[in-house]
């Protein structure tokens, strides 16, 4: 068991974001596919990349990016997006758009990762035929996302989210709760990160056993953290893992879902390549990057709604925007959009009093977040995190209190980070942990872990390997007491679930 899961050796994981190659085309040829292109780009409104997908998948004409946008300036075929004024009038401005051609991913993570030396990225040469296989099945999980996208933005039952029960209780979060799921995977590369394989076993162990309670419960957020998933185990190099979880989860998503439910026919169209070639893994985050640029672009669109019941949009283009498939969104472009919405979703909340506390919290930190995170302003996310900070200073309030002290911290000790104010962040980073395991109410739950990487990580950055050595051996220690104590309850969760069926 452990050896399947283990990672690529290093210098075996492919490049995932290589392009694969493509020939000059003469003017002819060009000019036999002008009417084609504008009308997919133009006249249908799809992203660069998908007009180019579909043209090379459909109509065997293969192209770089590079080409195309010389082509579209040549032929003077520009797009233009608009959206709706933000006072709410009629009135129109041209607005940035969000297509994948002015992307660029960016690495924000803050724990150690295994770097891919440059000798592992060579380049594959593929016949005309293979080239056409990354797209084969682009245009079913671009619609499948988008049925999935539009059915939670046009549904009016969406009252409460899993965000907003766990930060009501984050001491014990559902298990039904996919993002838990997904940070138990994360939990799963830290391990092997740090050597501790057995341990990393029984996390995988632990993710796959939530998988399917959380194939039960139909939120926004379902689709996204399962993909989050595969994208990691793909682009990390964890290929026989994602093998096993791909199958397990069709097979449960056959079993638990409709024949029509848009997660099941992403999930068959990812079985359909080849995970164990490195044009296959290239394949397969090619497609799920396209399907999260899909995503961005159908909210985007919503972008400004200020319905309680869709704060779910924002956070998970800022909140998991963090993510390594959801990196590099291009949200700074939306400014002038997102920062007066989520100003007035604040408004909307009472003071951070009472049973509604978290929610006001919840948004204020989201704006920290796009502030500093997307928009880069470094002195204003500093104001608005000493505020955040002192807000929830008091141990008085709920955990959420706690949970968004903790966050306050570990984004002031980024700033001071960059400032190369060594000490000034790890005593942030260690008040972090502290309030974390207030809000969790365990020393070792998936969170508290998580900021203690992050603190190895930072004595890594300043030089001191001993303080980093003793720190991750110390979140070690915790992951184990979090595993062994996860097995007695999810064995007491099979037994009430059995009980119940």
């Amino acid at each position: 068991m452990l050896r399947t899961l283990a990672p690529r050796l290093p210098g075996r994981t492919p490049a995932v974001a290589d392009k694969l190659s493509c020939k000059e085309h003469s003017e002819q040829e060009w000019e036999v596919h002008k009417a084609l292109i504008e009308k997919l780009y133009i006249g249908d409104n799809r992203k660069l990349t998908e007009t180019m997908a579909i043209l090379e998948s459909k109509h065997g004409f293969a192209a770089t990016e590079q080409m195309y946008k010389k082509r579209l300036r040549k032929w003077n075929i520009r797009k233009r997006s608009y959206r709706k004024a933000v006072d709410g009038s009629g009135a129109s401005t041209p607005a940035p758009s969000l297509d994948a051609s002015d992307v660029e991913d960016t690495d924000v993570e803050q724990v150690p990762r295994r770097r891919v030396p440059a000798a592992g990225r060579a380049q594959v040469a593929v016949s005309r035929t293979a080239r056409i296989e990354p797209y084969a099945g682009l245009e079913l999980v671009l619609d499948s996302v988008a049925a999935w996208s539009l059915s939670k933005l046009h549904s009016r039952g969406i009252q409460s989210d899993p965000m907003s029960r766990y930060l009501a209780s984050p001491n014990r979060p559902p298990i039904q709760d996919s993002r838990t799921m997904y940070r138990t995977f994360e939990l799963v590369f830290d391990l092997w990160f740090y050597g501790k394989g057995q341990l990393a076993g029984m996390a995988a162990r632990k993710a796959f056993y939530a998988l399917e309670f959380v194939l039960t419960e139909d939120h926004p957020d379902l689709v996204w953290h399962i993909l989050d998933a595969i994208y990691d185990m793909v682009d990390r190099g964890h290929i026989q893992l994602h093998a096993m979880f791909l199958a397990h989860a069709n097979a449960l998503a056959t079993r638990l879902l409709a024949a029509n439910h848009p997660l099941l026919k992403i999930l068959q169209q990812l079985t359909k390549f080849d995970h164990r070639t490195e044009q296959g893994q290239r394949q397969i985050c090619h497609l799920l990057r396209q399907a999260w640029l899909r995503n961005v672009h159908i909210l985007g669109q919503h972008i400004g709604s200020l319905a309680p019941q869709r704060l779910w949009l924002y956070e998970q283009l800022i909140w998991d925007g963090r993510a390594r498939l959801r990196q590099g969104s291009a949200l700074a472009q939306r400014r002038e959009v997102i920062t007066p919405a989520l100003h007035e979703l604040s408004q909307q909340q009472a003071p951070a009093t009472g049973a509604g506390e978290y929610e006001k919290l919840r948004i204020d930190a989201l704006v920290l977040e796009y502030t500093q995170m997307d928009l880069g302003d470094l002195q204003r996310a500093e104001e608005l995190a000493t505020d955040l900070l002192m807000r929830t200073a008091s141990d008085a309030g709920a955990r959420s209190n706690a949970r968004f002290h903790a966050y306050a911290r570990k984004m002031l000790a980024r700033l001071q980070q960059e400032k190369r104010d060594w000490a000034r962040a790890e005593e942030n980073f260690r008040w972090a942990i502290t309030k974390r395991e207030a809000a969790h109410g365990a020393e070792s739950s998936l969170r508290v872990i998580r900021d203690m990487w992050v603190l190895a990580a930072h004595f890594q950055k300043a030089g001191r390997q001993d303080a980093a050595a003793q720190i991750a051996e110390d979140a070690t220690a915790r992951a184990e007491r979090h595993l062994q104590a996860g097995l007695a309850e999810a064995m007491s969760t099979a037994r009430d679930h059995d009980g119940q069926e």
